[in-house]
């Protein structure tokens, strides 16, 4: 037997009821779809729209009862929330019905939001050749997945956004990525509102008080921030989101009880221990790189116990960007290497490109842009933020200033974005300064001082008070330089001593006293 009941969702009253009897679990969908048909036309849908807009269920979503069992197991409580223990069950599900459009493209999301992009895009695509199998509803949450995950065109994600808020006002899972794409694009502000709609829409739904949390660190509103992060504990919406960016405020805040509360929440079994990465970076901020080092690599061998080699792969190329920062070139090519034999996701070989451009690796860095514009050529921020930079670093090793300026200028409506990591501001420094023009540079320096919630533990913070240090003194403003190079000097306090940045910094202050 198959029923189906209409209940009104303010006073729980039946408002209709249909049922029908199936000889076998293989007629279940089938009937429902009927079931379904006829229970519309008692709530009073005329049968022309009902014959206009019927499709039968097993088309619409799958054939297979048991697929659709194995889906509902990955929902958390019919939710599409991300966790990763939804992934055996979105893959069964695959198995049984490989057509299954929704299934596919919800693993899609979980790779993308687990940091497995590089396993996300075959699912998305697969689905999004299948969306005519979907409802309208459904379809608006596989083109997102496609243009998020599989192209990575966050203009047509954000349009698509908008389009699906509009036509689905009550839909949170809209809202939060209509935040979501304001967020990647750097727009902080107008992130907030859909964020927050989505959190009323949807008290339950995991995602927006992390992500308006996020929107609200990258504006410095921290308080707003940690404001967020208590509503949504309020509301038992776990996730591994707000545990990083309750760490990133701990950390802001000089609060290490916290930070090591957060850290422990987010590592284990369990988990993809990309978190250890956080602890490398605390590291890194201090110019501890030989610390960084160390917790990279057991953020890296714990990944790969845990089958998480993209994780692994990350997690060693974000050691070689810090390496070649640092002027450990050596070091930072060995990380590289290793990072690419695990994975050749473009978030890898786009920061291994930059690093390998930093260490003047020009040929190795050219191979690996020519495999981005390949592989990758609509991918927004691989086109319009990571590529510059890594040519404009190669210009910088040339001492080509005006050729570095000029590369950047396209990049400025992502200056804020996350991708960017306050690269493009200090590039901008460094080109000013080689140019003799230290306004302008203490200008671009000033402008990562001034953003610290975007990227809270990007090493080219403490290097951007460095550059007001040497912009302060190049102008002769002496008592300005004097403080700057003193609280670069305390900020790398437990650096590591041969760095030639800090032995640098030390003698530049010593001239000025």
């Amino acid at each position: 037997m198959v029923a189906v009941e209409a209940v009104n969702a303010l006073t729980g009253d039946v408002m209709a009821r249909e049922q029908v009897e199936v000889a076998g679990k293989e007629q279940v969908l089938t009937a429902l779809g009927g079931v379904a048909s006829r229970l519309r036309e008692k709530l009073g849908e005329s049968l022309a729209s009902i014959q206009k807009f019927d499709v039968p269920l097993p088309r619409a979503t799958t054939p297979s009862l048991e697929a659709l069992h194995a889906y509902a197991l990955a929902l958390d409580e019919g939710r599409v929330n991300v966790r990763l223990e939804a992934i055996p069950h979105l893959k069964r599900a695959i198995e049984l019905d490989p057509d299954f459009a929704m299934a596919l493209a919800l693993l899609s999301g979980v790779y993308a939001n687990t940091n497995q992009t590089a396993m996300a895009p075959d699912s998305s695509r697969r689905a999004f050749a299948l969306q005519e199998r979907a409802s309208e509803r459904e379809r608006f949450f596989i083109a997102w997945r496609y243009y998020r995950d599989a192209v990575q065109s966050w203009d047509k994600a954000l349009e698509l956004a908008q389009s699906w808020t509009a036509t689905y006002p009550r839909e949170a899972f809209a809202f939060n990525s209509l935040g979501v794409a304001y967020l990647f694009l750097g727009r902080y502000d107008r992130a907030i509102e859909p964020f927050q709609q989505a959190m009323r829409l949807d008290p339950k739904f995991v995602p927006p008080p992390s992500n308006l949390a996020g929107a609200f660190m990258a504006l410095n509103r921290y308080a707003e921030a940690g404001a967020a992060l208590k509503e949504g504990a309020a509301r038992e919406t776990e996730f591994s989101g707000g545990h990083r960016i309750a760490y990133l405020l701990a950390f802001i805040a000089h609060d290490q009880a916290a930070m090591f509360e957060h850290l422990n929440a987010s590592v284990g079994i369990g988990t993809t221990n990309a978190a250890f990465g956080w602890q490398a970076h605390v590291a890194a901020f201090g110019g501890g790189v030989s610390a960084a080092h160390e917790q990279f690599r057991r953020g890296v061998q714990l990944a790969l116990q845990g089958g998480f080699t993209e994780v692994a792969a990350q997690l060693s190329v974000e050691d070689a960007e810090v390496q070649a920062i640092a002027g450990r070139c050596v070091e930072s090519s060995k990380e590289v290497s290793e990072g690419l034999g695990l994975s050749r996701d473009n978030f890898s070989l786009e920061r291994a490109s930059r690093a390998l451009a930093l260490c003047g690796a020009n040929r190795e860095a050219a191979a690996l842009v020519s495999e981005l514009v390949r592989r990758y050529p609509d991918a927004t921020f691989t086109h319009r933020v990571s590529l510059p930079l890594t040519a404009a670093i190669g210009a910088m090793r040339r001492s080509d200033w005006s050729r570095m300026l000029g590369i950047l200028e396209p990049v400025k409506p992502y200056d804020h974005a996350p991708s960017s990591e306050f690269w493009p501001a200090y590039l901008r420094g460094q080109a000013q300064m080689g140019m003799k023009r230290p306004v302008e540079a203490a200008a671009e320096f000033q402008t990562i001082l001034d953003h610290r919630g975007e990227a809270p533990l990007s090493p080219l913070y403490a290097l951007a008070q460095l550059g007001v240090a040497r912009a302060a003194a190049m102008s002769g403003q002496g008592d300005k330089a004097r403080e700057a190079y003193d609280t670069f000097l305390n900020l790398w306090r437990g650096a590591d001593s041969p760095l030639p940045l800090l032995r640098e910094a030390r003698l530049e202050r010593g001239r000025l006293q």
